[in-house]
């Protein structure tokens, strides 16, 4: 078994290196689970031969009959594990883009597992397992007596173990609909980086005093171990910033490295910072906890879409929807980012007024733009052979807000007689005067106007779960006609995420089915371990309950590949009673004989995969957060798939096979 880890995993590498698959945090992910899984198929095989020694069947005659027992099974158990990543090809987007690598590393250590188990494990127990002697495991006998006793009163009370089963699925459906959703978990670094802005009414020399100040608090917290500052205009000092620039320094960003073993207390380092800062009067602030953290880029927060064509009518829909998302809580910062709009005059000219006047509209505004431009270029000096424009500012008479309807035009009409006539009149007798505000920027998609507000999620809030109640307030909102409004940002992303992953899903539980009716050659026995899928994923969803831990692509990732795996030990189980039942034997003793005989391997192969898996729960290291939840799926769903195989698939076969199985001879000749 240990010489197989080292070839699957020079064999997948080798593979990677023809696929261009690079060494990152996705594709190591992949390969540390398949490490844990690689082991599997070599275990059922070798356990196998092992046993048969045992009972003293020669080496090699042992090595062949036990690998030639179990080879269909755990054939088709790494087939359906693979195939689960197959309905990555149907997927497009963010979600193929960062589950490919990890995908191609697991199938590939996989492929090389079954050759290793089915080659090179029989070849070596040949010659190795020549001279052993089974050996008494007292230990392990008592466990496998006392497993006999629950199997057979659960095969007798068959509703305990199936209600118990239930109601935790119901129980973890329900908290699941309940948790939140992001694309990539937070992760810590050991970077952080904080900005200032230094008030404008400040001298240089005071700035640079508080922007050294400042440097030498953050010096001194507790695990940080070098800080560097950077000014606006690319002055730059490692150890003090005064006198580092002549001109005047307002933005000042410091970098800052945190010592060995701080990379997860960013939050409380941060919150420390921020504390610190407010003692100073500084324009605005902020500290950023990670320089290193993905969902920084991924996680863009609430984004609520405004399409529509009448600007004004945009404007007012999004203050309502500005109320909404306050009613609903959790968010901060909500903006529609109108805010530093500036105040707009309109004069609204009655058409038919101004006509009987003589004036049109174009003629209205090219005197009142000529009015109110005070300042026109006259002519350009050059002076030792620099130019110099020269501007000539008339400020007689100005136009303001206040006189703007004053504003006189002198207009020619023709009297009854046929003689022109000269006459003025004040803008106020054919124009009104409404004061709103402009937009900062206009938006189009699809040319059509929108408008998007945008809000961030409190602390302890997640933006998914918040944003389901905000759906519920955006339905019963009563849209104008020709105006829409939907949810984007991060909620659109992770949605569009989810969707595929749930696709993938689906189409590897297809899969899987599949390829089991191909080994059984029944609908049956496949269907009875499949039936096991969604129990299992209970385990999955109790242990990131119990952990703390939201729901992520890298855990969704977990539950698809908990899938493939929970299968594998229910296949090698059922296959096995069918070939005692075939030999002769009841279906209930079958059902005890195969839970004795399979309970090692089963144990086995879900124990290495959960040891492999350990290391990425509990690991403090930098970048271990985004495994963590795919981690704790799997060590939960194998542990729960575990009792699943051992009590639930016996209780499952012996409710649906109610028919003796027939073996048909077709003979030898023709």
């Amino acid at each position: 078994i240990g010489f197989s880890i080292p070839l699957s995993v020079l064999f997948a590498v080798v593979l990677m290196y023809f696929t261009d698959i690079t060494f990152n945090v996705i594709s190591l992910s992949g390969l540390a689970l398949g490490i844990g899984m690689l082991v599997d198929n070599s275990i059922v095989s070798i356990e196998n031969i092992y046993r048969l020694r045992g009972m003293g069947v020669p080496a090699a005659r042992a090595a062949v009959m036990g690998a030639k027992q179990i080879g269909g099974a755990i054939t088709a158990s790494t087939l359906t594990t693979i195939c689960v990543f197959l309905p990555i090809l149907f997927t497009d987007g963010l979600s193929r883009e960062l589950m490919m690598d990890m995908c191609l590393t697991i199938a590939f250590s996989l492929i090389a597992s079954l050759i290793v188990a089915l080659t090179v494990v029989p070849s070596m127990s040949a010659t190795l397992l020549r001279n052993e002697t089974m050996k008494e495991h007292r230990l392990f006998d008592k466990l496998v007596n006392g497993y006999e006793k629950v199997l057979r009163f659960c095969l007798k009370r068959k509703f305990v173990p199936l209600a118990l089963a239930v109601v935790l699925l119901g129980f973890s459906i329900w908290q699941v609909l309940r948790m939140g959703i992001v694309i990539i978990p937070s992760m810590g670094s050991e970077q952080m980086s904080v900005s200032i802005t230094l008030p404008e009414d400040t001298e240089n020399e005071e700035d640079a005093q508080t922007a050294d100040e400042i440097l030498e608090q953050l010096s001194s917290i507790k695990g940080v171990d070098k800080v560097g500052a950077m000014a606006s205009k690319g002055s730059l000092a490692l150890m003090g910033i005064s006198g580092v620039a002549s001109d005047s320094i307002k933005n000042i960003e410091y970098f800052i490295m945190l010592e060995d073993g701080y990379g997860h207390s960013n939050k409380k380092l941060a919150e420390k910072m921020e504390k610190m800062l407010a003692d100073y009067e500084l324009e605005d602030y902020s500290v950023s906890e990670s320089n290193m953290d993905m969902s920084s880029m991924l996680a863009s927060g609430l984004q609520v879409d405004i399409s529509g064509k009448d600007l004004d009518e945009l404007l007012a829909i999004s203050e309502d929807v500005k109320d909404m998302i306050e009613e609903v809580g959790g968010f901060e910062e909500i903006s529609n980012g109108q805010e530093d709009g500036e105040t707009q005059i309109s004069v609204i000219v009655d058409k038919d007024k101004a006509a009987r006047l003589g004036l049109t509209v174009a003629q209205v505004y090219a005197e009142l733009a000529s009015a109110v431009t005070t300042e026109k270029a006259a002519t350009t000096l050059i002076v030792d052979n620099q130019e110099y424009k020269v501007n000539i500012v008339d400020e007689t008479d100005p136009v303001s807000l206040d006189n703007l309807m004053e504003y006189e035009f002198e207009t020619t009409t023709t009297d009854e007689d046929g003689k022109q006539v000269t006459e003025t009149h004040k803008l106020k007798e054919f124009a009104t005067k409404e004061e709103g505000q402009s937009m900062t920027a206009i938006n189009r998609e699809n040319q059509t106007r929108y408008l998007s507000v945008t809000a961030v999620a409190k602390e302890n809030y997640n933006t998914t779960v918040q944003s389901r109640k905000l759906q519920k307030k955006l339905d019963k909102y009563k849209t104008p006609e020709g105006y829409s409004i939907k949810l984007a940002g991060e909620s659109e992303s992770t949605n569009e995420i989810v969707s595929n992953m749930l696709l993938m899903i689906v189409l590897g539980f297809v899969f899987i089915y599949l390829i089991m009716v191909a080994q059984f050659q029944s609908l049956l026995s496949p269907f009875i371990v499949i039936f096991t899928i969604p129990l299992a994923f209970t385990g999955g969803l109790v242990a990131l309950l119990l952990a703390g831990e939201q729901l992520s692509l890298m855990s969704l990732m977990g539950f698809l590949i908990l899938m493939g795996v929970v299968v594998n030990n229910g296949i090698v189980f059922v296959d096995y009673v069918n070939q005692l039942r075939v030999g002769g034997a009841s279906k209930k003793e079958a059902l005890v004989e195969t839970g004795r005989t399979r309970m090692r391997p089963i144990l086995m192969t879900a124990f290495t995969t959960i040891l492999a898996m350990i290391t990425m729960v509990f690991s403090q290291d930098i970048g271990s957060d985004m495994g963590r939840g795919m981690a704790i799926v799997m060590v939960g769903g194998l542990l729960y798939a575990t009792i699943m195989t051992l009590i639930v698939v016996p209780v499952l076969y012996d409710i649906f096979f109610r028919r003796e199985i027939k073996v048909i001879d077709v003979g030898d000749d023709l």
